[in-house]
């Protein structure tokens, strides 16, 4: 009986999900895996809840998703999270990101709340332009 689930070995299940680290494409810590989300109509996992420490939970698509392994999640780029700072194209500091807005229906990034001292905006994805130790965006 044993030999028959071996070749189960090579799958995870959902529960080993729960606590992974996830890592972007080069290399840096992202937080750890909190949830796993499932799409029920194609049996099929559409992304991760991720958190790390104080940021806030922030959902990640399996677009993201490069590889799984006993160290944890890679993910094929840089992510855009709760708490990155964001500039303008000329490197002005504009704000950090408070909230990450997806469309319900393709999980595509919609929009962005960024909050700098004194007020808070919504910026649109189309004003982003790049994503690495900043999110830079296109100002109007």
């Amino acid at each position: 009986m044993a030999d028959e689930n071996t070749h189960f070995s090579k799958y995870f299940s959902l529960p080993q999900f729960i606590g992974k680290s996830v890592f972007d494409s080069k290399g840096h810590d992202c937080g750890k895996i909190k949830s796993v989300l499932v799409d029920p109509q194609k049996f099929s996992i559409s992304g991760v809840i991720v958190k790390k420490r104080l940021s806030k939970e922030y959902f990640l698509s399996r677009d993201y998703f490069e590889e799984i392994n006993d160290s944890g999640l890679s993910l094929n780029t840089v992510p855009i999270k709760p708490g990155d700072k964001v500039a303008d194209v000329d490197g002005k500091n504009i704000g950090k990101i408070i909230q990450i807005n997806l469309n319900p229906d393709t999980n595509k990034l919609e929009s962005l709340e960024i909050k700098s001292r004194f007020r808070s905006e919504i910026i649109s994805s189309d004003r982003i332009v790049a994503v690495g130790e900043k999110i830079k965006i296109k100002s109007f």
